[in-house]
């Protein structure tokens, strides 16, 4: 699947670096005590493209996995203290979902992204740093692949802290987000989570209500060595036409985690998760790095004016990496919900394994 790609440099002021990322994926699944997903998937192939010319740097990430090619990231960025970046890339909003997607601690992304939409979109951002606080905003409007005809809009801005309480090994980190989100008379945002398997039906879900909504998020994490904790809450204030609402509702998710590596640590730089340290690699003959995690995650669409549920879901992880680059994961999941618009009052249960590998 793979071949060898290296960084080639064309000219003194011209750097070009390609890459490869591959997930390939096992799904067991059951809501209500029925099999719904039991089978193997390319989750995800990637190509990568990123470099610099002259002062400008650029990035290109490219979906080749499922029957449609997706872009992801595919933007430009200039500047140094204040950078400026244009094109489609993760809006300002949480730390898991801004976090590289090589470094996650699970499989499957916590409700505060998912229930909210926060991912990707088309727009223009501003970044900047001093000292331990990290500033970013920017204007967006919909995500490069959506080809129908949208004149959806949104704003997105986050204010990160850090510090090191227990010297070099360690960090402590703070942040809060928010996001102003406008359909613009372009259809009506829904809101809905799965049982932490990505191919399961949807088991809450409140389709079709908001005109407009607004995000707030607050992130922590924590690292020692090998010890990492993290958390999110996310809090949505949305607007209902009166058709369908006699009040505007809300929204809430939370989730709380911790994991433990042996052989290797996480990385934290610019207020976000980086690509995990291993100290002593299998190339290298070592036995690579372990790690064992848990995670409580909570959605809510049962606000007076929602019927779409709410959930609380538990994982269990394990990870062994191999090196920077390829790694293997397995997680366990159970979820219970509360008032599902399909299933009422049940709970669902998922494994999943994943081949990771990489190439740079």
């Amino acid at each position: 699947m793979f071949a060898g790609l290296t960084g080639a440099a064309f000219a003194d002021d011209v750097d070009i670096q390609l890459g490869a990322h591959a997930f390939l994926d096992y799904e067991n699944a059951s809501i209500a005590g029925m099999d719904v997903v039991d089978g193997t998937n390319l989750r995800l192939f990637r190509i990568d493209v990123k470099g610099s010319v002259g002062d400008y740097r650029f990035a290109s990430n490219v979906d080749f996995a499922g029957d449609d090619v997706k872009v992801k990231d595919l933007y430009a960025e200039f500047g140094d203290n204040v950078r400026v970046r244009i094109g489609n890339f993760k809006v300002m909003n949480g730390l898991e979902q801004q976090s590289s997607l090589y470094a996650t601690t699970f499989m499957e992304a916590g409700s505060v992204s998912k229930l909210n939409g926060i991912s990707r979109s088309l727009g223009v951002g501003v970044y900047t740093s001093a000292g331990p606080f990290n500033l970013s905003a920017g204007v967006f409007g919909p995500d490069a692949n959506v080809l129908d005809d949208t004149d959806m809009y949104s704003m997105s801005a986050r204010a990160a802290w850090h510090t090191q309480p227990m010297g070099e090994d360690s960090v402590l980190h703070f942040a809060g987000s928010v996001r102003y989100r406008d359909t613009n008379d372009s259809g009506l945002l829904s809101y809905n989570q799965r049982p932490f398997a990505p191919s399961a039906p949807k088991t809450i879900s409140a389709s079709g209500i908001g005109e407009s909504d607004v995000f707030y998020g607050l992130e922590a994490a924590f690292l020692n060595g090998g010890f990492s904790a993290q958390a999110e809450y996310g809090h949505t204030e949305i607007s209902c036409p009166s058709s369908v609402c006699t009040e505007d509702p809300s929204s809430d998710a939370y989730y709380v985690d911790v994991s433990y590596m042996w052989g290797g640590h996480r990385n934290f730089s610019g207020s976000l998760f980086k690509r995990d340290t291993v100290d002593t690699p299998v190339s290298q003959g070592g036995m690579g790095a372990f790690a064992l995690s848990g995670r409580y995650d909570y959605a809510d669409l049962s606000d007076t004016q929602l019927s779409g549920g709410e959930q609380e879901t538990f994982v269990l992880g394990g990870t062994w990496y191999l090196d920077r680059y390829v790694r293997f994961m397995v997680n366990l999941t159970h979820s219970e919900f509360e008032d599902s618009p399909v299933y009422g009052n049940d709970d669902a249960q998922s494994v999943l394994f994943r081949a990771q590998l990489e190439l740079y």
